[in-house]
């Protein structure tokens, strides 16, 4: 895909439609020319409401087609879902996060995806499904292929791997996927953070894609440094990862 059709691609409008899912919202974002054709798409999950148009176009811009659906779903409470299990309060003044991920992905594979796969053309085999989050969200979606073999494909970025026991957790588990691919990003100012915490990420996420290299085989994960902080250029860190994890390139 040259260019001129990149960006013709990224500045297309996308078909954005919402509905509520066994009591969890989602935005689902149809490729261009959905409704034309007869043709099934590999699907991207997404944990949390972040937006899709600039995911969509940052994933173009990172060198792939724009043949995939996409699905934000949207917690009901983002650090008690996206954990996996109780821990202390991460700042002062916040409620302990409650470790309900178990029951987040849940809905996930026995509603969500079901009704993606029957409502929609889409290709529901593990290698053509994508999984990815951010912060607390990319801990979902990296436990999540513990748990689950339904997902082939996971990103996560700016992942809050400093978790209490998350590290060890994966040394003593194997992903449930017999293929399954992991990208891993950071931001390059996220140790600097005065949370002592989180202070540990790299170290955390420099570990965990050494396990999973040791689980996996080391084409299948790929782990890379991102400029700036937490917040710095999210919709873009999303793009890198599903261009790499995706299957088509422009």
């Amino acid at each position: 895909m040259d260019d001129e059709m990149k960006e013709t691609v990224m500045n297309q409008k996308i078909d954005l439609q919402e509905t509520e899912i066994a009591g969890l919202s989602c935005k689902i974002a149809l490729p261009p020319g959905y409704d034309a054709s007869d043709q099934s798409y590999p699907v991207i999950y997404i944990n949390g409401d972040i937006p899709l148009q600039e995911v969509i176009a940052e994933t173009v811009r990172a060198g792939a087609c724009r043949d995939f659906i996409m699905t934000a779903v949207i917690p009901g409470n983002w650090n008690d879902d996206f954990t996996p299990w109780g821990a202390p309060a991460i700042r002062k003044g916040e409620a302990p996060p409650k470790g309900q991920a178990d029951q987040y992905i849940a809905r996930l594979t026995e509603h969500i995806k079901p009704f993606m796969d029957s409502s929609y053309r889409t290709k529901p085999e593990p290698e053509h499904t994508t999984l990815l989050g951010y912060s607390l969200g990319g801990l979902a979606a990296l436990y999540t292929v513990y748990q689950t073999e339904l997902f082939g494909r996971a990103g996560c970025l700016s992942g809050s791997l400093w978790y209490d026991g998350f590290c060890e957790y994966m040394e003593q588990r194997r992903p449930a996927a017999e293929s399954l691919k992991v990208y891993l990003s950071l931001g390059k100012k996220e140790p600097l953070t005065k949370n002592p915490r989180m202070a540990p990420v790299a170290v955390c996420t420099e570990r965990a894609g050494k396990i999973l290299t040791e689980q996996l085989g080391r084409k299948d994960v790929r782990f890379e440094w991102n400029e700036g902080g937490h917040f710095c250029d999210i919709a873009k860190r999303f793009g890198r990862a599903a261009a790499w994890l995706g299957e088509g390139k422009g």
